[in-house]
């Protein structure tokens, strides 16, 4: 009995851990929202999940959670290292001790594009559309 409640316990905390990069964009929280604008100083792209963007405004450093890259590269969208952004977006700290921010809107300067990541009601846009678009 013991050994079978270890064992589910484990693949909770397996499974856990492998959707915790999705869970980063469901987290959103109005009441953290910030807007900051800085260089862009890496792009992550992930094997599943969205682009995370490392953005250092000042001396603090920032990873910007965007979306899935199928839902950027349908909204035209292409990041470069060195660009400037504007992100206003909800922040929060992960466990390592991390400062992210979950991109809500995102401006691009130059030329001053813009793109809009989420809903009046901060639901992700790209929700409900992309399996088969992957």
């Amino acid at each position: 009995m013991t050994k079978n409640i270890s064992f589910l316990l484990l693949f909770l905390l397996i499974a856990h851990y492998s959707f915790a990069q999705d869970d980063l964009s469901e987290i959103y929280d109005e009441n953290t929202e910030i807007t900051i604008s800085g260089e862009i100083k890496e792009i992550f792209i992930p094997k599943r999940g969205p682009l995370l963007l490392k953005i250092k405004p000042n001396k603090m450093v920032y990873l910007v959670v965007t979306a899935p890259p199928w839902f950027l590269k349908q909204q035209d969208v292409v990041f470069d290292k060195g660009n400037f952004i504007e992100v206003k977006g909800s922040k929060f700290f992960s466990r390592e001790g991390n400062i992210y921010i979950i991109g809500k809107e995102l401006k691009f300067y130059p030329p001053g594009k813009s793109i809009i990541l989420r809903d009046p009601y901060s639901r992700p846009l790209w929700r409900g559309q992309g399996m088969h678009r992957r």
